[in-house]
């Protein structure tokens, strides 16, 4: 199966948005999954029949916008995959406003035994990763320093609103959580440039995770922590002035 780009057209509803009228980034996020499902089913990765015993789980993606996304407007967000390893295959993600590249996303992805919560390779499951012919030139996702001294800020428990099909909690939902832990104020003097996030541990249904925050400037670290004071995830966002 040849490799190719998928991309949707998306205008920005006054559901998707926050209280400045922006819209939320972690509805981003979920549009990228449902565009990666669509990319992945299109060239032979991933099909119906997998559906609860193998499914693609994020590693760790970064995020970064030149300006803000706004009610009314109109992306083109567009996704295609790039040579990877044995079990880990990157994906860029890239969104246009008209015409214009006003942000792209690099992620890296991995397939899991939904049963046993185990990493396998595709091959091993009867799936080939198309050959990749285009000559992208994008960076991975960045590694994440947590080099700031944090404070836990609230606890949250992993309920039926938070759970994908994986059955695990959605990628989407950590990024949500993460931004309700920094004051609402500061949404209306700054937006987000950079976002980028590890997934390290998965959350399954009805655990507890402490929510620990840490602050430089315009920078902002989070992390969270199960029941065991495992890291689950940590997240990077940078805010630029409007």
């Amino acid at each position: 199966m040849e490799n190719m780009i998928t991309s949707q057209i998306k205008k920005i509803e006054v559901c998707d948005a926050d209280y400045m009228g922006e819209y939320k980034l972690y509805h981003l996020f979920n549009h990228f999954t449902n565009i990666a499902t669509e990319n992945a089913m299109k060239i032979n990765m991933w099909n119906k029949d997998m559906f609860y015993q193998y499914g693609w789980v994020i590693a760790k993606q970064t995020l970064t916008l030149h300006q803000p996304i706004k009610i009314d407007d109109v992306l083109e967000l567009s996704t295609v995959i790039a040579e990877g390893s044995f079990v880990a295959f990157p994906r860029y993600y890239f969104i246009k406003k008209d015409g214009k590249e006003i942000g792209r996303c690099s992620s890296i992805w991995t397939l899991i035994d939904i049963k046993n919560r185990r990493i396998v390779s595709p091959k091993k499951i009867g799936i080939n990763i198309p050959e990749v012919q285009h000559s992208f030139h994008l960076d991975t996702p960045k590694t994440i320093s947590l080099d700031l001294p944090l404070h836990c800020v609230m606890k949250r428990q992993v309920l039926y609103s938070d759970i994908d099909t994986n059955q695990h909690m959605n990628n989407a939902r950590y990024i949500e959580w993460a931004l309700d832990t920094i004051d609402y104020q500061v949404y209306k003097k700054y937006f987000i440039k950079e976002l980028s996030i590890h997934y390290k541990k998965e959350i399954r249904p009805l655990e507890f995770v402490k929510l620990y925050l840490g602050q430089d400037e315009n920078r902002y670290i989070i992390e969270g922590q199960n029941e065991n004071q495992e890291s689950c995830f940590i997240i990077e966002i940078y805010f630029d002035k409007r």
